[in-house]
């Protein structure tokens, strides 16, 4: 059996992380940690988003900080007796990566937090968790 749990930095991502920790030991389950960066998809919002001074830095700083999401998920995945760990920073729409990365891995069960934006932004943009409910192949649970 393979869990991903998706990993955000917020409250009930790492709520969600430490339920799936607890699902992977129960089970003997692989337990995969992904962070997605969010990038724009759209052509135009790329280009300007390519134009932006500074880019390679900021890059840098987030992806960097997007690590330790996933050393900090990891070790608590470790001190809760998991022992198959896979952790991954992906780059793009966050729901598309996470149902893209479930689908070629074959995952079993995505656990993931209901909200990990805010209420202003989740509501401009849409809520990862209800997208990825939406289209994935497997179960999909969220955790509030």
């Amino acid at each position: 059996m393979q869990i991903l749990a998706a990993i955000d930095g917020s409250e009930p991502a790492a709520r969600a992380a430490a339920l799936a920790a607890d699902l992977a030991v129960r089970y003997g389950a692989a337990l995969h940690l992904v962070h997605v960066i969010a990038r724009p998809a759209d052509s135009k919002e790329l280009a300007q988003f390519a134009q932006l001074e500074g880019l390679d830095t900021l890059e840098a700083q987030v992806t960097a900080a997007a690590q330790s999401l996933l050393a900090d998920a990891r070790a608590q995945a470790a001190s809760r007796g998991v022992h198959r760990v896979a952790a991954e920073v992906l780059v793009g729409d966050p729901a598309a990566q996470l149902v893209a990365y479930a689908r070629e891995r074959r995952i079993d069960l995505i656990v993931l937090g209901r909200r990990g934006m805010g209420p202003i932004r989740s509501l401009l943009m849409g809520s990862v968790s209800t997208k990825v409910n939406s289209v994935a192949t497997c179960p999909v649970l969220t955790v509030p």
